[in-house]
């Protein structure tokens, strides 16, 4: 069984490889130029966002469902609680 492999580089770093690809079947994605630039930034952005609506949500008010009539529902119910409570989540 053959692996899949990505490789990245420049079109003459991959090119000074070719003897390697020969025979190979191969996929050609060509990135934006300013992908590696772009990327850091909206990476930073959206770890900002995500710590602010993170912080909105441990400040939300926690109102519990109404109990289920469904006694599987209940029973996964409790089994996800006890999951998370030893996951060290306050449930």
């Amino acid at each position: 069984m053959n692996r899949t492999e990505v490789i990245e580089g420049t079109w003459e770093e991959l090119r000074a490889r070719a003897e390697e690809f020969k025979g190979c079947k191969l996929r050609l994605i060509v990135l934006p130029l300013e992908a590696d630039t772009s990327q850091t930034i909206s990476t930073e952005a959206t770890l900002q966002a995500a710590t602010r609506l993170f912080a909105e949500a441990d400040m939300l008010e926690r109102k519990p469902g109404e109990p289920s009539h469904d006694s599987y529902e209940n029973a996964f119910g409790k089994v996800l609680t006890e999951k998370y409570r030893k996951m060290g989540l306050d449930v």
